[in-house]
């Protein structure tokens, strides 16, 4: 499988080459649980399996870290004691929805709200940071308020910690 999803690289694509190959690791995975659909027992287990290899891949191929990753700001909630930023990076260059990307969550504490100060929804940026591990569990999530989707893969959500952003 890992084959497969390091091929095909969109030239469309922007950002360093492990955000390219993740990218195009999700992608691969969405197509494959999508094209499956008749079978549901198939699609269910493709589905299981694969959010067990994108952990797995965030994990030890990514080593929970992204460096300089090309994004949108999506949205900025500001509450109380947090702000909450959420990122976006195209799963196909043509579709630049939200609701069919990958989300990268971020609560940032008020202290470190200097990092997003003049910035907005729809700016492209850089950012670096990682991916958040809980107890060795790293949370893989559908990002849509509404689900247009039983394939958390059409528009996953990952929880990350921000270091920067450029």
């Amino acid at each position: 499988m890992l084959i497969f999803a390091s091929c095909g690289k969109n030239s469309e694509q922007q950002g360093p080459a492990d955000q390219n190959r993740f990218v195009n690791y999700v992608k691969f995975i969405r197509d494959a649980v999508n094209s499956s659909d008749e079978d549901k027992a198939n699609r269910s287990a493709q589905l299981d399996n694969g959010v067990l290899l994108t952990k797995a891949y965030v994990k030890d191929s990514l080593s929970l870290k992204f460096d300089s990753w090309q994004v949108a700001i999506v949205e900025v909630f500001e509450k109380p004691t947090n702000i909450e930023v959420n990122f976006s990076i195209p799963l196909d260059p043509s579709n630049k929805s939200a609701q069919k990307s990958i989300i990268l969550s971020s609560l940032l504490d008020n202290s470190k709200k200097e990092l997003i100060q003049g910035l907005k929804v729809g700016d492209q940026v850089k950012i670096t940071g990682n991916f958040i591990e809980k107890e060795g569990f790293i949370d893989i999530d559908s990002y849509s308020d509404y689900k247009f989707s039983k394939n958390v893969f059409d528009n996953p959500e990952f929880k990350i910690e921000l270091g920067s952003i450029e």
